[in-house]
């Protein structure tokens, strides 16, 4: 198995992580455990192509910017998420290893938005993009 298939499989396997254990937290989307859910399956499936040896093989630009732009939305609506219940008394858990808790007061739940705010600014849109067959503008130029 090559180090770029361990670095994907191990990758996936702390977005599922991270999405798992906001599940039921203060900070969970509606649908937190549908999302938990779709991120284990796309790491059983890394898990099982790498057993497979397919994920090794190279993958078409479309997949992998389909891939990319699943991951920015991610960690766009995780921003997002976090920025709408940072309010005063909620409790914020930083680190996985030996985490450190810290409850939010007025201003430091203003200063972590503001700071969200920021930050999803600057993760802006990507300037990518990817058309199926079929989803082809006939009134565009580019034929």
């Amino acid at each position: 198995m090559s180090e770029k298939t361990v670095k994907a499989i191990m990758e996936q396997a702390q977005v599922f992580a991270s999405s798992w254990s906001m599940v039921g937290g203060p900070f969970a989307a509606d649908d937190q455990l549908e999302r938990a859910q779709d991120e284990k399956l796309e790491l059983e499936q890394l898990v099982t192509g790498a057993i497979e040896g397919s994920v090794g093989a190279p993958q078409e630009v479309g997949e992998m910017i389909e891939a990319l732009l699943g991951w920015h939305k991610r960690q766009a609506d995780q921003l997002q998420l976090v920025s709408e219940n940072a309010k005063e008394g909620v409790t914020l858990q930083l680190g996985t290893d030996d985490p450190i808790e810290i409850v939010l007061t007025k201003d430091m739940a203003k200063g972590l938005r503001i700071g969200l705010v920021l930050a999803l600014e600057r993760l802006g849109k990507l300037p990518i993009s990817v058309s199926h067959d079929g989803d082809h503008d006939p009134d565009s130029d580019d034929e």
